[in-house]
């Protein structure tokens, strides 16, 4: 690496002494040296192994021109570096190359057939978040072990939400997720000193240590937290979450939504409603490329078989097919004779109202508790593989952590949420509307 010697520590040293086959990812916030470690791996991958072939690449080409690059050519490598060789506008420059045959190759999948069409042994992807996890995948499948001992894909992001498919394949054990923090950077920290450097008391204790709520947790502690803008905000997984494996008592009402898909996921929240009327989610199916017939068979089944109390009313969305289907194969026998569940078109009157309803339920009560709660393992059936493979949430409380405002525009005269991933939240909200003090809440 020349005469430039660079300090690494905590989480950097750890990403940088990754020597194996697979998948990486460097999290934390700005500012803690995650580019700048992931660019000195590429360094020493392609001086230690000749001919090696190395792709560095963001969602789009333009975006890797002032920011990797800049740190590249400016902080690791330094001017006059015989790997920069003729100067040339980043803008325009399709690799770098070592004296030894090495190459460092720039891309973005907005232009994919030159990069698709070779095969690397290192993949470097700065602001990982950026790419779709088809993408991710795609290009994991362009690595091949043979200039080194090792192929890897890895990258460098800010935590996001925890339904992000990069936290979500951190904890399925398909990629290694290594944490960083501003004290693993020397700029912000003196570790002779254990106190601040003076650039760090602007940055880290000025500026970020004023944030507060998700922007602190993910900026300045690195945490993989709630969206910003989330629509329900209040919620706290340590307020409104049972424990595992929870079950409500068999007397409680039992209320479910359902909000129909196919391509997109059919939703169905099954809620417990107390003798305080407050809402527990215990069970949800959370399914795509099932058609109704087999939902309604499937909690048929549930209540046939005493798995299930029968529920009280099953409040859907406005689709007279789905409901009628549903009513003709959701029956189970009740005294001598055959009966369809209970199943109705829900309130959707004012989806404003049922969204500030619901906002109120996650507020504690008098008695400290809020008015609804959820088991985290509520859905009982394997993730569905089509969502999985996406990086689509899972279940209710998935979309719940990534259910977001709009960014409002000048003349917009209310908030919106963003209609996207949001099935299971219309079913909650159907079902909230209907629970809790109707009459009076739409007068």
């Amino acid at each position: 690496m020349g005469d430039r010697r660079f300090q690494l520590r905590g989480g950097n040293a750890r990403a940088f002494g990754v020597r194996s086959s697979g998948e990486m990812v460097l999290s934390g916030p700005a500012g803690t040296g995650k580019t700048l470690t992931n660019l000195l791996h590429l360094l020493w991958y392609g001086e230690t192994y000749p001919t090696a072939r190395m792709l560095i690449l963001r969602k789009t080409r333009a975006s890797l021109t002032e920011s990797a690059l800049v740190t590249w050519e400016q902080n690791v490598l330094g001017d006059g570096h015989p790997i920069i060789g003729t100067p040339i506008n980043r803008g325009n420059r399709h690799s770098y190359r070592f004296p030894n045959g090495s190459v460092l190759v720039t891309g973005g999948m907005d232009r994919p057939d030159k990069i698709l069409s070779t095969e690397w042994d290192l993949i470097y992807v700065p602001e990982a978040t950026d790419l779709e996890l088809l993408d991710w995948e795609t290009l994991g499948g362009r690595l091949r072990a043979g200039a080194g001992p090792y192929d890897l894909i890895f990258g460098d992001c800010n935590p996001t939400t925890p339904t992000h498919w990069i936290f979500k394949r951190a904890q399925d054990g398909a990629l290694q997720l290594i944490p960083t923090t501003h004290r693993d950077n020397p700029r912000y920290w003196d570790k002779q000193a254990q106190d601040w450097t003076e650039a760090g008391k602007r940055y880290v204790v000025e500026r970020l240590e004023r944030l507060t709520g998700p922007r602190r947790k993910r900026f300045l502690e690195g945490v993989w937290a709630a969206a910003e803008g989330m629509v329900y905000d209040g919620y706290d997984a340590e307020v409104h979450l049972h424990p595992k494996g929870w079950e409500p008592p068999k007397e409680w009402r039992r209320v479910w939504g359902a909000d129909w898909g196919f391509v997109q996921p059919t939703a169905i929240p099954f809620f417990a409603i107390d003798g305080d009327n407050r809402m527990h989610l215990y069970r949800e199916i959370y399914k795509t490329r099932t058609r109704v017939e087999e939902i309604a068979k499937e909690c048929a089944k549930l209540v046939e078989s005493g798995e299930e109390p029968y529920p009280e009313v099953i409040l859907a969305d406005h689709d007279p097919e789905c409901i009628a289907t549903f009513q003709a194969h959701g029956k189970v026998k009740r005294g001598e004779q055959m009966a369809s569940l209970p199943i109705r078109a829900a309130d959707k009157r004012d989806r404003d109202k049922g969204i500030q309803l619901v906002q109120g339920l996650f507020d504690k009560a008098g008695d400290g508790k809020p008015r609804i709660m959820f088991r985290p393992d509520a859905r009982r059936h394997a993730a569905d593989p089509h969502l999985k493979s996406e990086g689509k949430p899972l279940s209710l409380l998935e979309e719940l952590t990534g259910y977001t405002w709009k960014v409002p525009k000048p003349d917009q005269a209310k908030d919106e949420p963003i209609e996207f991933n949001d099935h299971a939240m219309d079913a909650m909200r159907y079902v909230a509307v209907h629970t809790q003090n109707r009459r009076q809440y739409w007068a």
